[in-house]
């Protein structure tokens, strides 16, 4: 039984993921996690969608294998339960991956004073929560490494914004903060993969393109990727790792 984890799942490239997720037959447990359980509409209907007319969401035509778990990746307790909600879902088989993807950025002025709630915000989710949330899932992924041979951390450094928006966009501190603690987010895949050899917990740090995660017209989101477009060629590049890429970082091959 073979059980993923994808954090931020109530928008863009969480949500994009959780809903392909949901068509391998082969996952037994998708669970998806979210900071307020109120967030997670669009995905609970899209399950009840797969359910009614495809079938998908439930596991040999009965047990449902979509999981909605409130995790607020900010406040240390919400973490710690969600841990120990998750460990009830998985049992003694573990958590095979996890994928820390939930993140965030602001809209910062470079030249003039930035709101240090704002940057520091940034990253406590994209730098340290990421490191917070896998040492709290690491016995859960350890109980799955010593069943299957390993288990898998998948660290989302999503909307990694080309440079060339940057050059175009002189007075956007956005890009640089958010890339700063993306860089940092990194550096922990290369700091885990050496601490955690032993326990067979691989982990990779991927770029998904630069994808349009917000769907709104009004927002004229200037990203080139749909969420599709990004997240199906994700999705198969996570369940495909290896060895090979552990402290990697890989950007996906999109089709």
């Amino acid at each position: 039984m073979t059980s993923i984890l994808v954090t931020g799942a109530s928008c863009g490239i969480g949500l994009g993921l959780a809903r392909h997720l949901l068509t391998v037959p082969s996952l037994a447990n998708v669970i998806a996690t979210v900071s307020t359980l109120e967030s997670a509409e669009t995905i609970l209907s899209y399950a009840k969608v797969a359910d009614l007319f495809k079938g998908l969401g439930m596991v040999n035509g009965s047990r449902p294998k979509l999981h909605i778990v409130q995790l607020d990746v900010t406040n240390e307790e919400s973490i710690t339960n969600a841990a120990k909600k998750v460990s009830d879902i998985v049992g003694e088989n573990g958590l095979d991956i996890l994928i820390n993807n939930a993140g965030v950025t602001h809209e910062l002025p470079f030249n003039e004073p930035i709101p240090m709630e704002k940057l520091l915000g940034m990253w406590q989710v994209n730098a340290t929560a990421p490191l917070r949330i896998a040492n709290e899932f690491r016995p859960l992924l350890k109980k799955a490494a010593s069943l299957k041979g390993s288990a898998q951390i998948a660290n989302v450094l999503h909307n990694c914004v080309p440079p060339e928006y940057a050059k175009n966009h002189p007075n956007d501190a956005s890009y640089t903060t958010y890339t700063k603690s993306k860089v940092a987010m990194n550096n922990l895949t290369t700091k885990i993969a050496e601490e955690w050899n032993e326990d067979k917990i691989r982990v990779t740090s991927l770029d998904p393109g630069w994808v349009k995660t917000d769907p709104r017209p009004e927002a004229a989101d200037p990203a080139d990727l749909t969420v599709d477009e990004s997240t199906i060629p994700l999705m198969e590049l996570i369940l495909s790792l290896t060895e090979d890429y552990n402290g990697k970082f890989v950007k996906t091959e999109l089709q």
